[in-house]
């Protein structure tokens, strides 16, 4: 017997414009007392944290900035005290992945039935359409998960005119998350008929959209294509357990504070190599949507497609030393040594 599990988000939206029905999404949802969460460079640097503020009207409460990268445990409880003083019923998330997953770990550590979350991402994370979310501990960096459908956000607005101020490293890096999950949840154990019907198609549609982006960031069209393979890529996240190119990223970005995306540029050809050594009809499923005729070029494909993005694929590139990668070595699981190793490489 088969399952699919549904991502918790029950309502998507996504298009040029998508933002300016936040107000009217916040009430359909039953929210009327909100806190923003935007990331710190949103609200420095850009006038969108305002723009959404101005969308929510008067049902906006109070803005929190201080969700850094890989979601810090001291920011989560600073962020659970702000929503128990303001008795928010509304969290309203803008920025990537770390900002998401903060809300939904605060949230969940409130323990309030009844508090509405809406995500309006400007990455391709994911993580608006999954029900987990990653803290990591201040002192000793490592990084524990928490799953909580009910703090996940339940309607999400994928605008690609919010997203023109991401930075091209972290939105190029995060569509190669956004593959991970694809590939991932293709060879995950729950094997999801539906997912494993979207991440076929949201393979080919990453792999357009996002060299398209590079050529032209102002392209709105490759964005919310990107935006749609992404979405494709997380549905089935919600039941389907990711493998060592994810696990073996969330060990190294808590440790050596690497950004999600270049984690999965570091492992996703390193982990596809090692698939091909174990069970090479796993890695054949991906030769369609790769547009390629055998598993082995489906391994070259992924690393051609990463460095053309200007995106490193080895330890080194993403800033580890030889130092650094002997001791993510030993803390890494040893029956995946082989990845690590390939990963040191290049």
């Amino acid at each position: 017997m088969q399952l699919h599990q549904a991502s918790p988000a029950r309502r998507v939206l996504i298009g040029q414009g998508a933002l300016q029905e936040l107000a009217a999404e916040v009430s359909r949802g039953g929210g009327g007392r909100v806190v923003l969460v935007a990331s710190a460079t949103l609200r420095a640097k850009t006038t969108l944290v305002d723009q959404v503020v101005a969308e929510l009207e008067g049902h906006h409460l109070a803005t929190f900035s201080e969700v850094g990268e890989h979601t810090p445990l001291s920011a989560v409880a600073q962020l659970q005290d702000l929503l128990e003083q303001t008795a928010a019923d509304c969290v309203v998330s803008f920025g990537g992945g770390s900002v998401i997953d903060g809300v939904k770990a605060a949230i969940h550590q409130r323990g309030v039935d009844g508090i509405l979350h809406v995500a309006v991402p400007t990455t391709l994370s994911g993580a608006e359409f999954t029900p987990t979310a990653g803290v990591t501990e201040d002192e000793t960096r490592l990084k524990r998960g928490l799953r909580d459908p009910a703090a996940a956000p339940a309607i999400v607005l994928l605008d690609p005119q919010v997203t023109l101020s991401t930075p091209e490293r972290l939105w190029l890096s995060s569509g190669i998350r956004a593959l991970d999950h694809a590939v991932e949840t293709q060879w995950a154990p729950e094997s999801d008929p539906l997912a494993g019907l979207l991440v076929r198609a949201a393979i080919p549609k990453l792999l357009s959209a996002l060299p398209s982006c590079r050529r032209d960031p102002d392209y709105l069209v490759a964005r919310r294509e990107a935006q749609l393979g992404a979405w494709w890529a997380a549905t089935g996240l919600a039941g389907s357990t990711m493998g060592p190119s994810h696990q073996l990223g969330r060990l190294l970005g808590a440790t050596f504070q690497v950004p999600h995306g270049i984690t999965s540029c570091v492992f996703l050809p390193a982990t596809l190599a090692w698939q091909l050594d174990r069970d090479r009809s796993l890695v054949d499923l991906l030769c369609e949507p790769f547009s390629v005729r055998s598993p082995e070029e489906v391994v070259a494909a992924c690393r051609r497609f990463i460095t053309g993005l200007g995106l490193p694929t080895d330890l080194a590139g993403a800033g580890l030393d030889p130092g650094a990668v002997a001791r993510f070595l030993q803390m890494a699981p040893p029956e995946w040594h082989p990845i690590v190793e390939r990963a040191g490489r290049g």
